[in-house]
C-alpha cells in the first residue's frame, strides 16, 4: 500500500514554471511544497536510472510513477478553476512528465558538464526544455492548453501550442 501526502496545492496558486524546480535542483531553495518535494525526489531516483542504465530496479520505476502521479495531482488542483473551451487542445504529456524530464535534463547537464562531447548538447537540451516547460505553464494558466488527467507515457515529453502543431520538449516539430 502506498501512502501519499494530502494535496497541498490550491486553485488560487499559479501553476509553477521551471524556475522553482530548478532552484530546488540547484539546492538554492528547500522544497516547500508536495510538488517540489516530489520533483526533488526525481533527482535521487534518476541518479539510479543514470547509473544502472537499462537495469533499473522495478521499485525505482514504481517510485518514479508515484512521484509523477503526485505532481500531476497537485497540478490538477492548480488548474481546476481555469476556464477552457471544449476545443482547447490537451497537451500530449502530463505536467509530471514535464517535471521528470526537467529533472533528467538538469541531471545530465550537471553530471556531464565537464565532458566536451556532451556539455553543449546537454545545456542546449536543458534550455530548450525549460523554454517548452515555461511556455506550457503559461499556456495552461491562460486556458489555451489543458493538461491531461494523468501521465500519458509520452517521453520525451511533447507539448502542444494553441492552434498549432505538436512539438517535443526540445522544439522539434512533428513531421
Amino acid at each position: 500500500m502506498v501512502s501519499l501526502p494530502p494535496v497541498q496545492a490550491r486553485p488560487d496558486q499559479p501553476l509553477p514554471d521551471s524556475g522553482p524546480f530548478l532552484r530546488v535542483f540547484w539546492g538554492v531553495e528547500e522544497p516547500s511544497t508536495v510538488m517540489l518535494r516530489a520533483a526533488h525526489g526525481f533527482i535521487a531516483l534518476l541518479r539510479v536510472v543514470y547509473d544502472e542504465s537499462r537495469d533499473v530496479p522495478e521499485t525505482v520505476q514504481e517510485q518514479l510513477f508515484w512521484m509523477t502521479f503526485m505532481i500531476d495531482r497537485e497540478a490538477a488542483v492548480h488548474t481546476r478553476e481555469i476556464a477552457v473551451d471544449t476545443d482547447t487542445p490537451v497537451n500530449p504529456s502530463s505536467y509530471g512528465e514535464m517535471v521528470s524530464w526537467l529533472a533528467w535534463t538538469y541531471m545530465l547537464c550537471a553530471f556531464r558538464q565537464n565532458d566536451p562531447e556532451h556539455r553543449d548538447r546537454d545545456a542546449a537540451a536543458l534550455l530548450a526544455h525549460c523554454r517548452a516547460f515555461d511556455q506550457l505553464a503559461a499556456d495552461v494558466r491562460a486556458g489555451t492548453v489543458q493538461l491531461p488527467a494523468k501521465a500519458t507515457g509520452v517521453l520525451p515529453p511533447r507539448t502542444v501550442r494553441p492552434a498549432s502543431h505538436t512539438s517535443d520538449a526540445h522544439g522539434e516539430a512533428d513531421r
